[in-house]
């Protein structure tokens, strides 16, 4: 009888957790009535997710988004004239799903989303988990603060995972999560030795 109770607790559980799971994948898919895979918002500026298809694009101006940033390196033809005709600007930051990502291609992601001009953006690769994790997670660490476990969850919550080639991604977000820290503390040890 315990067998069969605990049995049955464990199935419940996986239930649970997979409808769970679901209903957050369904809400954010639904935000707007946005079709696109993988999509989500993470903050009033930054939306993320899959490539769109050729008829998505107006989900994406009826959001007011401004800019998509496609950090594919096999962008696809019609991206750029169906994101124009709606009088969105199209930015290509080239960007390999399996190598370890290039400072070049982070520092024009920031540089880009400095610009006020830029307004809201909708950045993407293929699935919307490796390439724009990485850009996530580096936004998150520049804007947020968030430290290595904040943004590999958010990043995990988004379908990103390490195997089939992608673990430089997550090395790159290990590394730069080092980097940022020190160089925020070097900062703040300026500031405070100015201060005395």
């Amino acid at each position: 009888m315990k067998v069969r109770s605990l049995f049955l607790f464990v199935i419940a559980l996986i239930v649970a957790m997979s409808g769970s799971a679901m209903a957050q994948s369904f809400a954010s898919a639904s935000i707007n009535n946005v079709t696109i895979k993988n999509f989500g918002q993470m903050d009033d500026r930054f939306f993320r997710g899959a490539q769109p298809k050729e008829d998505q694009y107006k989900q994406l101006a009826d959001l007011g988004i401004k800019t998509i940033i496609d950090l594919r390196n096999d962008p696809t033809a019609y991206e750029k004239p169906a994101a124009e005709a709606l009088g969105m600007r199209y930015v290509n930051i080239p960007m390999s799903d399996k190598d370890y990502p290039e400072t070049s291609s982070i520092e024009q992601f920031m540089k880009l989303i400095a610009d006020p001009s830029t307004g809201k953006f909708y950045v993407h690769c293929a699935g919307g988990r490796h390439r724009t994790g990485v850009i996530g997670a580096v936004y998150r660490f520049n804007n947020y603060n968030w430290n290595f476990e904040q943004v590999y969850k958010e990043m995990k919550d988004f379908d990103f995972y390490t195997r089939w080639g992608h673990g430089n991604m997550k090395k790159f977000v290990e590394d730069y999560s080092v980097s940022f820290q020190q160089n925020a503390n070097a900062a703040a040890a300026t500031q405070f030795g100015n201060k005395q």
